[in-house]
Parts: C-alpha cells; structure tokens; sequence
C-alpha cells in the first residue's frame, strides 16, 4: 500500500515537472507571436498616421500661403477662374521688381530738405542764440554739416525750447544718419510749434524712414490738414499709408499730389516693392486708359504682363509699343 501511494506520487511530480516547463514555453512563444503581431500593427499605424499628419500639415501651409493671395485677389476684384487667379497673384519676387526700378515715374521731392538759405544780411540782435542760430543756419546751408551742429547745440543751450533750432538740429543729425537725436530733436520742434507744416513733415518723413509708419501717417496727417496743398507732404502721406497697407488712403493721397494719372503710376511702383504684381497691373492699366500714348507704362504692363503668366498681354502689350516707337520715329 505504502509502495503503491509513493509510486502514484512519483509518478503525479513526474508529470508535473513535464507539464510546467511545456506550459511555460508556449505561453511565451505565444505572448511573442502576439507582441510581434502587435509590433508590426503599432509601426504600420504608426507609419499611416505620420503619412496623414504630414498630408495635413502641407495642406495647412497651403491655405495659410494661399490665403493673402486670394484675400487681394478678392480686395482688387481678382478673376473668378481658379487657374488664373493663383498664377495672377504670383507674388513678384525683389530681384524681379527691381527691374522697373529705372522706369520713369513721377516723383515728389522728399522731406528731407536742406535748412532754409541763410538771409542776405545777418541778423543783428544781442541774443546768444539768435547769433548762434544765424550762423548754424548759414553753416548748414553750406553743407557744413558739424559746425552747423556746433552752433546749433550752443543756440540750443540758450533757448532748448526754441522750434526753429531744434528742427534745424534735426535736419543736420538726419543728414548724418543720426536718426535717433534727428527724431527726437523733430519731436522737440513739434511740440513747440504743433501747426508748423515743415517741422511735421520732416517728423512725419523721418518717422517713415524708420519704419515707424502709424506715427509718419499721424503727423503726415496733421501736415497734410493744415497745408492740404502741399505735394510733398501728400507724396509722403502715400508712402506710409501704402506701407501700412492702406492702399485706397494711399492711392487718394497720390491724387492730392501729383493727380490720376501719376498716382496710379505710384501706386503700381509701391505696390510692385511690395511684390504685389497683379495689383500693380491694375493701376497701370487705368493708367493707360488715361494715356494711351504712354510708353512708360506700356513697357512696365509688357513686363508685368510677362511675369504673371498673361503672354498674350505681354505680347499685345509690345506691339502698341512697338507702334508708337515707330510712329515717334517716323515723326522726327
């Protein structure tokens, strides 16, 4: 009996032994096959959602490229035909725009004038800074740019609230690319004199030079109202609005100063440094309708014409120039 139960038991460890290690291995084959399995599908989804991802960010970045072109296709009443409105609103690159740079156009001295000449006779007087402001007026006129400075600064030292001596000083600091101390002696003049055009103008300009363009457009406007004739003043006005992208402010303000058919001339000239083409060939189109016999403005449409994909228009473009050439010729 004793023998029979140790032999059963033997026999149970027996098998048991056996049985675990077979059970073991299998459990972990199985779990790798699995794990493989599991493997290859987290790559392969893996794998399509990095293909979806990047297929989602590539049409991002053509709607957020795309979006200003079709914003002025729209704002400049562009073609309804999907083909020609993306190859019309191909941005005009600088090297490119730098072409029409030497085209003839219509221009408006700018702000940055000299100091008024000086007086035939000196001013007599026994103030100090009246004596040093004659002499820096004469000194800058001359184009002595640092013995203006000079005298200007001791004219100043007498009378720091003085708007001629700080406009002057402005001019001269200006003249020698120093435009923080030109801004601020500009500033000074404005605040002295707020209805003197000139000393707006010349803020106002420098304001522009420095990129400084809502500032240039609020003393340009404050100029403009108070001397609405002056040309100078509204080309300037132009040039900001058209750098703040105020383009019907801009082309109005053209208008005021030079009249239709030479605003849109400048308008298509800002708008091509711009790099905006299309928009450019708008204005000079009207142009165009106003004078026909303009070949300036046929020889800047049979560029733009050309870098905007409309051949055909280039081409017709040429020829009406090819004929007034000839017919200016034969002319002679």
């Amino acid at each position: 009996m004793l023998k029979s139960t140790f032999a059963s038991s033997l026999i149970a460890i027996i098998l048991l032994v056996g049985f675990v290690p077979y059970r073991s291995v299998t459990a972990d084959g199985g779990a790798t096959a699995v794990q493989a399995a599991d493997d290859a599908a987290e790559d392969q989804a893996d794998q399509e959602t990095a293909e979806a991802e990047q297929k989602k960010q590539g049409n991002s970045v053509g709607r957020v490229l795309g979006a200003p072109f079709r914003a002025l296709g729209r704002l400049f009443g562009g073609s309804n035909n999907k083909k020609t409105a993306q190859s019309s609103s191909r941005k005009i690159s600088e090297k490119e725009a730098a072409t029409f740079e030497s085209a003839k156009i219509s221009r408006v001295k700018d702000a940055r004038v000299v100091a008024p000449d000086a007086p035939p006779t000196p001013v007599v007087t026994n103030e100090p800074s009246d004596v040093h402001l004659q002499r820096g007026r004469e000194l800058l006129s001359a184009g002595k740019v640092n013995e203006a400075i000079a005298e200007l600064t001791a004219a100043e030292s007498a009378a720091p609230k003085a708007a001629e001596i700080q406009n002057l000083l402005g001019v001269a600091y200006g003249s020698k690319g120093m435009n923080d101390r030109a801004l601020k002696s500009f500033e000074a003049a404005v605040k002295a004199d707020k209805n003197n055009t000139q000393y707006l103008n010349n803020y106002g300009f420098l304001l522009l030079q420095t990129n400084d363009f809502q500032a240039a457009v609020k003393y340009l406007k404050r100029a403009a109202k108070l001397s609405p004739n002056d040309a100078r003043i509204w080309n300037n006005l132009a040039i900001a609005q058209c750098r703040r992208e105020k383009f019907d402010d801009a082309y109005q303000a053209f208008v005021r100063a030079v009249g239709e058919f030479d605003g849109r001339v400048n308008m298509a000239a800002q708008l091509l440094r711009q790099g905006m083409g299309q928009e450019a060939i708008k204005h000079l189109e009207v142009a165009h309708a106003l004078r026909p016999n303009s070949t300036e403005v046929l020889t800047r449409l049979a560029g733009l014409y050309n870098m905007t994909g409309r051949i055909s228009d280039a081409a017709t473009a040429r020829r009406s120039l090819l004929v007034l050439q000839t017919s200016a010729e034969a002319q002679k």
